[in-house]
């Protein structure tokens, strides 16, 4: 399967020089399958994803950038950390455990769909906080997908939220 299959499409749209997403490039993505976008993500790991960052913000630790684009759900941000390491990350807060166990769950299945048999599943629970994730990882190549249901606390009440990521391995969470 040739790399450019996705990638062709992500630069067409993302090459604009356009700071939001218009309608054409709303369309465009409209267009591409669920697969298709996240191996369009997985295509463009090795370039820091930087077709789709803008508006930096630099936290010292992390710079996050709001992504041009929403491939997957709608509350998506790269997230630059580590030296050198990048991540398209992509959130969906849900009122329960169940709730996020469920999009959890589709988020899953859905990658597990679209990876294909080269890609290796580990599941376990998080080491930070309460939760569980799934890491899809291949030989021979940084990038891995993953799948992180959280619970998050809140000052009022307590919410979980499930998180989509492409890009580096962080062993840490």
């Amino acid at each position: 399967m040739s790399i450019f299959r996705y990638f062709i499409p992500l630069a067409a749209i993302a090459v604009t020089g356009c700071e939001t997403q218009t309608s054409e490039e709303a369309k465009t993505i409209a267009k591409l399958s669920n697969c298709e976008k996240i191996m369009a993500l997985v295509d463009e790991h090795p370039n820091q994803f930087s077709r789709l960052r803008i508006n930096s913000k630099n936290t010292g630790t992390i710079t996050v950038w709001d992504a041009r684009h929403h491939l997957v759900g709608n509350n998506c941000q790269v997230w630059g950390w580590g030296k050198g390491k990048t991540d398209y990350m992509c959130s969906k807060t849900a009122p329960s455990k169940a709730i996020a166990t469920d999009y959890f769950n589709t988020a899953k299945q859905l990658t597990q769909s679209c990876v294909g048999s080269n890609w290796t599943l580990t599941e376990s629970p998080r080491k930070i906080g309460t939760g569980v994730k799934a890491v899809f990882s291949r030989k021979e190549s940084p990038t891995i997908v993953s799948v992180h249901a959280v619970e998050t606390k809140g000052l009022f009440k307590d919410e979980w939220t499930t998180y989509f990521f492409v890009g580096d391995s962080n062993d840490d969470v």
